[in-house]
């Protein structure tokens, strides 16, 4: 199955018990909802992850862990949070600056719009949509019911 999540309290456990052993593929779809750092916040994990998969999702929990600070943040912010990581910088700036990042983001959104995908957070498990946040047990149980 697919998990589309988007979590940190059951997130661990699902790339544990089933995303590592293949069972499942986790795909994140960004929110830009929340004014224009909602944009550079998905465009710094995005970013990272194009240098290295797995530097997506540590700048998004470094991003997730300090959300007081990210949606009050300049670009200067997002830049370290890039080299605390070790990214690249100018790799990363290129990238961060660049409209076809900016460009697949907002299609990105546009599509879970398209879906009616509107609460933070969302879950879709080959189509069954779970919404707010879940216990793992929940995801064990609808990830379970998917496989063959």
């Amino acid at each position: 199955p697919t998990c589309r999540a988007h979590v940190l309290g059951a997130e661990q456990e699902i790339i544990a018990n089933h995303v590592l052993n293949g069972q499942v593929k986790m795909v994140f779809w960004p929110m830009l909802d929340l004014g224009p750092n909602s944009e550079n916040a998905a465009a710094t994990a995005f970013c990272a992850g194009e240098q290295d998969p797995a530097q997506f999702w540590a700048a998004h929990h470094r991003l997730y862990e300090d959300q007081v600070n990210v949606y009050l943040a300049r670009r200067g912010y997002f830049v370290d949070v890039a080299a605390e990581l070790g990214l690249d910088g100018a790799a990363f700036e290129a990238c961060y600056d660049g409209e076809a990042m900016r460009t697949l983001l907002r299609e990105l959104d546009a599509a879970r719009r398209e879906v009616d995908v509107r609460q933070r957070p969302t879950f879709d498990v080959n189509g069954q949509r779970l919404l707010g946040s879940q216990p793992y047990e929940t995801f064990a149980e609808v990830i379970a019911g998917q496989l063959p």
